[in-house]
């Protein structure tokens, strides 16, 4: 991973998604963290561009397929993760945003179906992020493993347009099953990642993240894929599953379709709520199919249900590809 990790940055700095490096101090309401490289946040430079929309997908989809990984417990502490004390406790939600979860974001029907056990592909690569201040762990996002030390997440999961960064704060569980099970340990953040169009403009199209682990975990959970293409994704089947804010820390899942294709962002009638912020908008690929195989994610679930009635999340675009790519 360490070398395709080189070109990929390469590959990034040349495509002009130029990096810059910030070393931030933890925020005085957060929990002391764990000794280790010095934290920081890498931006990237403003994402307002889309994609034009065409009829047809190009050929030669780029992406990169997902992977199972081990599977196995066993495997975690070798990964560098912490098994979890018994008698552990994590506390409810808590919005990130300052707004509570509710039924806004579920239409129609409640149709989410929960995932146990945790301990297949792809539960055990989604992540339940926490978020510690005064001493108190409170749950907090979703995210999704995207190489063995990677996890993309919603922007709004990393950094606060209020109060900034949540360096030092957030701590993430791979496959974590309710209150009482954390089948394969938790890490923390070495640097957290995001991009201007979010910590800058503020834009909801460009409400994405990703935070570097002190732990390669994914080697035993795997990773879900991820692929860009300029063409419709409408009728696109999507599902995501996570850790909504109103089910105790137990993964949910509904499966739905792309309803909107927009440049920047797709929409979509997957029932939500708070929590669940994050998530992979993925669909299922065969083996072998163009761009990405597998669980293959097209967006990142951000919003609950706007104007027009749908939720929706930041569409995966050429260039965020070729960003995120760079972090791995």
């Amino acid at each position: 991973m360490k070398t395709t990790r080189s070109v990929l940055r390469i590959a990034t700095l040349a495509s002009g998604a130029l990096l810059t490096a910030s070393i931030l101090a933890p925020a005085a309401s957060a929990a002391p963290a764990p000794a280790g490289p010095a934290r920081s946040a890498e931006h990237a430079v403003s994402d307002t561009g889309g994609v034009t929309l065409s009829a047809t997908a190009p050929s030669g989809l780029r992406g990169i397929d997902s992977y199972r990984g081990t599977g196995s417990t066993r495997d975690a502490v070798k990964d560098g993760a912490r098994a979890v004390p018994a008698g552990h406790r994590i506390q409810g939600y808590r919005s990130p945003t300052g707004d509570d979860f509710g039924t806004q974001s579920i239409i129609g029907d409640d149709n989410r179906t929960r995932v146990n056990p945790t301990t297949g592909f792809p539960a055990r690569a989604t992540v339940l992020i926490t978020r510690t201040v005064n001493g108190v762990e409170n749950q907090h996002c979703t995210g999704w493993m995207f190489s063995d030390d990677l996890v993309v997440t919603a922007g709004h999961c990393v950094y606060n347009q209020t109060s900034g960064w949540y360096t030092g704060q957030l701590r993430f569980y791979p496959g974590a099953n309710g209150t009482g099970s954390r089948p394969y340990g938790g890490c923390s953040a070495t640097t957290l990642r995001s991009n201007t169009g979010w910590t800058v403009d503020g834009s909801a199209d460009a409400d994405y993240g990703a935070a570097t682990l002190d732990c390669t975990i994914g080697n035993t959970v795997g990773w879900y894929g991820a692929y860009w293409t300029t063409a419709s994704l409408n009728g696109t089947s999507t599902t995501i599953q996570g850790y909504g804010g109103d089910k105790a820390q137990q993964q949910w899942t509904h499966s739905d379709q792309v309803r909107v294709s927009d440049s920047l962002r797709l929409r979509y009638d997957n029932d939500t709520v708070g929590g669940n912020s994050g998530s992979a908008v993925y669909t299922v690929r065969a083996p072998g199919s163009s761009g990405c195989s597998g669980q293959c994610s097209l967006a990142v679930h951000a919003y609950g249900t706007g104007a027009d009635g749908h939720n929706s999340g930041p569409r995966i675009t050429e260039s965020r590809f070729t960003l995120i790519a760079g972090w791995r």
